[in-house]
């Protein structure tokens, strides 16, 4: 087990994963940085909450051609506390299940302790204790809130160089929105798509709408056939 500082989503590891609850919210840390990068397996992870598929001790590994996210319950409920039990019952279920599942490789949060409210040295002692028998390559990143990651840097890119009446067209938000989430993105102290969040002012509808651009394919003038010879 590699213990990293920095951000999880610069890991080259075939699987990465995201810390859920159990009622379909994905609204704060780095919960809400999947959601805005994957929009897709929110959506599914909603189903599934709904459904009552996700629950302690179940883990939910969705699959793209370009990525694989390991989605890890640690909380019942987004208002509540993780517990070390609810980990040790995942982490349990990883281990039973990561060969027959076909990850490769993985990179971790440290499980529970940011949003969680829970001790990072007892979770990183736990961690280990379940995965150095692991097999494969195990990444275990602390948060390091100066570390960015490059979909962040295209992201501020995008918003930074773009007029407000572009931004305005192509997200449909307000002006008062793009004025408040250019100014915290000229901020060099905010590295992340999540210490956005934290801004007053801007909420998780304001980066959904603006993430979205970041996805969007550049729209290029097209011939109609009848321009054709």
């Amino acid at each position: 087990m590699k213990i990293i500082q920095g951000n999880i989503f610069t890991s080259s590891c075939q699987t990465q994963v995201n810390t859920v609850n159990c009622v379909g919210v994905m609204g704060a840390g780095i919960a809400l940085e999947f959601k805005l990068r994957y929009p897709d397996m929110f959506t599914k992870y909603a189903s599934l909450c709904e459904q009552k598929q996700i629950d302690i001790g179940k883990l939910w590994l969705y699959k793209n051609e370009s990525y694989w996210v390991l989605n890890f319950p640690t909380k019942q409920h987004w208002k509540y506390p993780s517990k070390l039990n609810y980990l040790q019952r995942g982490l349990d279920k990883f281990m039973q299940t990561y060969k027959d599942k076909g990850i490769q490789s993985i990179a971790f949060p440290v499980l529970g302790a940011a949003k969680g409210g829970l001790s990072e040295d007892r979770v990183l002692n736990l961690m280990e204790d379940y995965l150095k028998d692991c097999t494969i390559p195990v990444e275990v990143y602390q948060y390091d809130p100066t570390a960015t990651d490059d979909l962040f840097i295209q992201f501020r890119q995008r918003i930074l160089e773009s007029s407000d009446a572009e931004l305005m067209q192509q997200s449909g938000l307000r002006k008062q929105a793009i004025n408040k989430l250019s100014d915290a993105l000229t901020d060099n102290s905010i590295c992340t798509i999540s210490q956005l969040s934290s801004v007053p002012g801007i909420g998780a509808v304001t980066l959904e709408k603006a993430f979205a651009l970041t996805r969007a394919p550049v729209v290029q003038k097209q011939n109609s056939i009848f321009d054709l010879n």
